[in-house]
């Protein structure tokens, strides 16, 4: 179980017990989101405008996506789409790799989740 903090962290928490198990830390502003895919690989989004990919395994950084905005929600999709919501009414696609996300969709008003 992966929580997302105010503290610029992602927490990874047993959901056996509740025991703290690790950290993952690289962003420097509030975490918002956070979304798992099917191999494992953590997705996180934050008020310092970025997505970052992380190991499941041992939460090392994979992989870090600037937005040029703050991200609200992220959701994983089937073949590792990423959906990302941010803080400019936006909703974009990503596919992980090297190449930028594009967008999807500009909505009037915030949008608050996404879901795939």
């Amino acid at each position: 179980m992966y929580s997302a903090s105010a503290d610029t962290t992602i927490r990874v928490w047993s959901v056996v017990d509740g025991t703290h198990l690790g950290t993952l830390q690289g962003h420097t502003d509030e975490v918002n989101a956070v979304a798992v895919g099917a191999d494992g690989t953590v997705y996180s989004g934050s008020d310092d405008n970025t997505v970052r990919m992380w190991s499941g395994l041992d939460g090392s950084a994979i992989r870090t996506l600037q937005m040029g905005c703050p991200v609200v929600t992220i959701a994983i999709g089937a073949g590792s789409t990423v959906l990302i919501g941010d803080s400019t009414y936006r909703v974009s696609a990503w596919n992980g790799g090297a190449a930028p996300a594009r967008t999807v969709h500009t909505f009037t008003s915030a949008v608050d989740g996404v879901a795939i």
